[in-house]
C-alpha cells in the first residue's frame, strides 16, 4: 500500500507523512518513541481476503517494521487526532518473522466501526486487559485486542489504515517489550558562507565529528527530508558542495547497521543581498548653475527600505565606487551639493564583515528649462506713448506655463520674502523705460528662479495701408449692419510670416489679452494688430472694419400685364452700380435685360438683382441684393351671351362673358356693378356692358326688352295717343302686330317699326275696351298680351 511520510524526532515523537512504500516498503521502527502519521494514498491490496479474518481492504495505510531487542509484550494504542467517532482507524499484525511476498494470516486484527459499535471514543489498539485476537467488521467489538507476548530477534510488521474519516493519528507504545536502538545524534552548527555570486564549493562534512558518536554508522547528506527519509537523491560529493546563494538547509541521515536511523539538519547561512535597487533622483536646476541639493537622508532611508532583512546588515553612501569598495569617506552630511553624478551605496553584512555588495545611485541635475535673465520688449501705446510708463503682462514672458504656477517681484528681496506682485496681468512699470523684474516658477520638481529685463519702447500708431476693409453685410434680415471678418485671412494675405495678433481695444493690445481668432462678427469697428518677434513688441497697426449695407430693392409683388397690349414697364430703384433681371424658365433663372427699367409681356416668375460697388484698396467689394415678383397677364372680355327673364311685371337680364380674370358690368355705360345679373329692368333698347377691373378692356352689346303699354288715351293731348310695342329693334325686323278685339276678332294690324295704332280703324275710332295682341318673334315663339283703349 502507497502512502506519504515525513520523519523527524521532536520530543519523543516519531512523525511520519510524505512518501512511503508497501509492506516491503515499511517504516523500521527504532526506539520506544509515539508516532504520530496522517498516512493517505492507495498502493498495492496486500490483504489477502481469504485469511484476513477482520474482512477488510486497505485504505489510506501506513506499514511499520518492529524488531524486537528485549522480550515483554507488544501493546500499543492508537489515538485519532479528531476525536469525530466517524474517524475509523483499523490495524493488522502480522508474524513473527512474516515474508511481505507471502503474508499469512494476521495474528491481531481489529476493524471494528466506533459508531457501529455504539463506543464512546475512536480510540484502538492491542491491550493487556483483552482476550481476544481479533474482532470486527462494523459493529463487531470493542475497538481492542489482546496484547501480543514477543520475544527478542522476532520481528513483525504492523498495518494501519484508516478506511473512514480524514486526518492523522499518534501511537503510543504501552507494552514492555524494547525495539532495536537509533543512533544518538545532535544537530550540527550551521555553515556561514560569503556568497558573491556564482557558485561557492563548500565542505558540508565540515562539522560531522559533532553529529554522533555511534561507531560504525552510515552518514550520507540530502538537500530535502523526504529523499533523506526514502534514501534518494544522496548528494554525491558533499566535501564539495556547490552552493547557488539560496538560503539552503542540509539534511543528514545516520544510520545504524541494524538499520535504524535518525536525520538532522542544518543551514548554510550567506547574507541574502537581495537585488540592487534600482536608484536614480532628479531635480532641476533653480538657478542655472548647473548643481542642485540632494537629501542623502531621503537617499539612504530609500537604499535601507530595499533591503529585505536589514538588521543584518548595515549601508553607508560614497562619492566614488572605490571608497564603497573600501569602505571609506561615507557621505555624512544630510545634503549633498553637486552636478549630475553618480554615488555608491555599501552593503556590508552584520554577521560576516567581510561580506558585502555595492552599487551605483544616480543623481541628475536637470537643467532649468526658463531662462536665467529673459527679455521683455513692451510697446508704449497708452496716452502718453513717450513717458516710458506703460501697463505690462508679466504673464505673457511665458505664454505655455501656467500663470497660477508663477509669481512675479520686483526686487529680490521680495522673492525672498514672498512679497509678490499682486497683478502681474496688469502691471506698471515704476521706472520708466528699463527695469528688472524677478519672477518664482513652481513645479511638481522644483522651483525655478530669473530676471525679466523689461525694456518700454514708444510707440505710434499707424493706420495699416490695407484699411479700411470693407464687406457686404452678410443678413439682410435682422436689421444689424454686421458681418463676419475671416481674421486669418486678413492674417495671411497681410502679415505672412510675421507674429501678429488682433485685438478690440488698445488695453487689450497692450496687455495681450482676449486675442481675437478665426471669425470676428462685428458691426463696423476698429481693430489694433500687435506685431511681435521672440514675443518682443516690434509695433501696433490700426485696421478700420467697415461694413456696408446689402441693397435693399423695393419693387410690387406682383404685376399685371394686359395680354395683346402694350408691354408692362417695371423701373428699378436708382443708385445701383449694376442691375441684372431674370426669369424663371423651367426653374432656370435667363437673364433678360441689364437696364435699370424693363418691359415684361410674359406672365412668370423674375428677379432682379442690384450691386453696389465699393473700393477696398484696389479691390471690388460688391455687395448684391435682389428681389424677385411675378407677373400675371389679363386677357381681354368677351360677352358671350345674356340671358333676358321675361315676366309681367319686371325683367331680369344676366350677361355671360367667356375669361377668368374679375369683370364689372353695367346697363348705362355709367353704374357698373360686380354681379352680372340685373332685376326689375323695364322694356327698352340697352347697351349692356362688361369690362376688365385691371383695364385690360371692355365689351358691350346691345339687347332689346320687348314690352307694351297696358293702356293708351288717344284724345289728341299728346300723351299715350298711340299704342305701339316698346323695345322692338332691328333684332325684331319689321314684325306685323296684330290687334283683337274682346271677341278674338282681328280689328286692326300694324307693323313693329311703325309709330302706332292711334285706336281706329279706316277713321272710325273704336270703342273704349280691352283688347289683345299678338306677334311673331324672330325664334318663332309669339309675343302676346292685353292692354286697354281708354277714351
Amino acid at each position: 500500500m502507497k502512502f506519504y511520510v515525513t520523519l523527524f524526532f521532536i520530543f519523543g515523537y516519531f512523525y511520519v507523512s510524505g512518501q512511503a512504500s508497501d509492506c516491503i516498503d515499511a517504516i523500521v521502527v527504532c526506539g520506544n518513541n509515539t508516532i504520530s502519521s496522517n498516512a493517505s494514498g492507495f498502493g498495492i491490496q496486500e490483504l489477502d481476503a481469504e485469511t484476513n479474518v477482520c474482512v477488510t481492504q486497505e485504505l489510506n495505510s501506513l506499514w511499520l517494521s518492529v524488531n524486537i531487542a528485549e522480550s515483554g509484550t507488544l501493546a500499543f494504542t492508537i489515538q485519532p487526532q479528531d476525536n469525530d467517532l466517524e474517524v475509523d482507524y483499523d490495524f493488522f499484525i502480522f508474524g513473527p518473522d512474516s515474508d511481505c511476498q507471502i503474508l499469512e494470516s494476521p495474528i491481531r486484527c481489529s476493524t471494528t466501526n466506533p459508531l457501529q459499535a455504539g463506543l464512546t471514543s475512536n480510540f484502538t489498539g492491542l491491550s493487556d486487559v483483552e482476550t481476544d485476537q481479533n474482532e470486527g467488521p462494523g459493529e463487531l467489538g470493542n475497538a481492542y485486542v489482546s496484547s501480543i507476548p514477543v520475544t527478542a530477534g522476532e520481528h513483525y510488521y504492523i498495518l494501519i489504515d484508516r478506511p473512514i474519516g480524514n486526518g492523522g493519528f499518534n501511537l503510543d507504545w504501552t507494552g514492555t517489550a524494547q525495539f532495536l536502538p537509533s543512533p544518538i545524534v545532535s544537530s550540527p552548527q550551521d555553515i556561514e558562507v560569503c556568497y558573491n555570486g556564482g557558485n561557492t564549493i563548500i565542505d558540508l562534512m565540515q562539522n560531522e565529528a559533532t553529529i554522533t558518536t555511534t561507531p560504525n554508522v552510515n552518514i550520507s547528506y540530502y538537500t530535502s527530508y523526504n529523499n533523506a527519509f526514502d534514501n534518494i537523491d544522496a548528494i554525491t560529493n558533499p566535501a564539495s558542495y556547490s552552493y547557488s546563494g539560496l538560503r539552503n538547509r542540509i539534511y543528514v541521515k545516520v544510520t545504524n547497521p541494524n538499520g535504524c536511523f535518525e536525520i538532522v539538519d542544518f543551514s548554510i547561512i550567506s547574507p541574502s543581498f537581495d537585488t540592487p535597487p534600482e536608484l536614480s533622483y532628479s531635480t532641476c536646476d533653480t538657478d542655472n548653475d548647473a548643481r542642485a541639493e540632494f537629501s542623502i537622508l531621503e537617499i539612504t532611508s530609500d537604499a535601507e527600505s530595499a533591503i529585505q532583512h536589514n538588521l543584518e546588515f548595515n549601508l553607508s553612501l560614497h562619492l566614488s565606487e572605490n571608497e564603497a569598495m573600501a569602505g571609506t569617506n561615507a557621505i555624512t552630511n544630510p545634503l549633498l551639493t553637486t552636478e549630475s553624478t553618480t554615488i555608491y551605496a555599501r552593503v556590508i553584512s552584520t554577521l560576516n564583515t567581510n561580506c558585502f555588495i555595492t552599487y551605483p545611485i544616480t543623481l541628475t541635475v536637470n537643467p532649468s528649462e526658463f531662462p536665467a535673465i529673459l527679455d521683455l520688449i513692451q510697446c508704449d501705446i497708452d496716452e502718453n506713448s513717450s513717458d516710458g510708463f506703460t501697463s505690462i503682462n508679466l504673464n505673457q514672458s511665458f505664454p505655455e506655463v501656467d500663470h497660477s504656477t508663477i509669481s512675479y517681484y520686483e526686487s529680490e528681496a521680495n522673492r525672498t520674502s514672498n512679497n509678490a506682485i499682486e497683478s502681474p496681468a496688469n502691471y506698471t512699470n515704476t521706472l520708466p523705460f528699463n527695469q528688472t523684474i524677478y519672477y518664482k516658477i513652481t513645479t511638481v520638481q522644483c522651483e525655478n528662479f530669473g530676471e525679466i529685463a523689461i525694456e518700454i519702447n514708444p510707440t505710434i500708431i499707424n493706420l495699416n495701408s490695407i484699411s479700411p476693409v470693407q464687406i457686404c453685410d452678410d443678413d439682410l434680415e435682422d436689421s444689424v449692419l454686421e458681418s463676419t471678418f475671416d481674421l486669418e485671412n486678413i492674417r495671411n494675405n497681410n502679415y505672412a510670416g510675421l507674429d501678429v495678433a488682433f485685438y478690440s481695444n488698445l488695453v487689450d493690445a497692450t496687455l495681450e489679452q482676449n486675442p481675437l481668432n478665426g471669425n470676428l462678427r462685428t458691426s463696423a469697428t476698429t481693430l489694433y494688430v500687435r506685431l511681435e518677434t521672440n514675443n518682443q513688441c516690434q509695433g501696433v497697426e490700426e485696421i478700420e472694419l467697415i461694413v456696408n449695407p446689402i441693397p435693399e430693392v423695393i419693387l410690387e409683388e406682383n404685376y399685371l400685364v394686359c395680354a395683346n397690349g402694350e408691354p408692362l414697364r417695371i423701373n428699378a430703384p436708382a443708385g445701383y452700380d449694376k442691375y441684372s433681371w431674370f426669369k424663371d424658365a423651367d426653374n432656370q433663372f435667363i437673364e433678360i435685360g441689364n437696364d435699370q427699367q424693363i418691359a415684361v409681356s410674359v406672365q412668370g416668375n423674375y428677379i432682379l438683382e442690384v450691386e453696389k460697388h465699393y473700393d477696398n484698396n484696389g479691390e471690388v467689394i460688391i455687395c448684391t441684393g435682389y428681389t424677385d415678383f411675378t407677373v400675371t397677364t389679363s386677357a381681354a372680355v368677351v360677352i358671350e351671351n345674356v340671358d333676358i327673364q321675361k315676366s309681367f311685371n319686371t325683367n331680369t337680364v344676366t350677361v355671360n362673358v367667356i375669361g377668368t380674370d374679375e369683370y364689372e358690368y353695367s346697363i348705362d355705360s355709367e353704374n357698373y356693378q360686380d354681379e352680372n345679373t340685373f332685376y326689375n329692368v323695364e322694356a327698352g333698347i340697352y347697351t349692356i356692358y362688361a369690362r376688365n377691373k385691371n383695364g385690360c378692356g371692355f365689351a358691350e352689346k346691345q339687347i332689346s326688352i320687348i314690352g307694351f303699354p297696358k293702356f293708351f288715351t288717344p284724345n289728341g293731348d299728346g300723351n299715350n295717343d298711340t299704342w305701339q310695342l316698346i323695345g322692338v329693334n332691328e333684332n325684331t325686323n319689321d314684325q306685323i302686330i296684330l290687334i283683337y278685339d274682346r271677341y278674338g276678332k282681328m280689328v286692326y294690324q300694324i307693323n313693329s317699326n311703325s309709330v302706332g295704332w292711334d285706336g281706329s280703324i279706316n277713321g272710325n275710332d273704336l270703342p273704349e275696351s280691352d283688347y289683345w295682341f299678338k306677334m311673331t318673334l324672330n325664334d318663332g315663339n309669339d309675343f302676346k298680351g292685353h292692354f286697354t283703349l281708354k277714351r
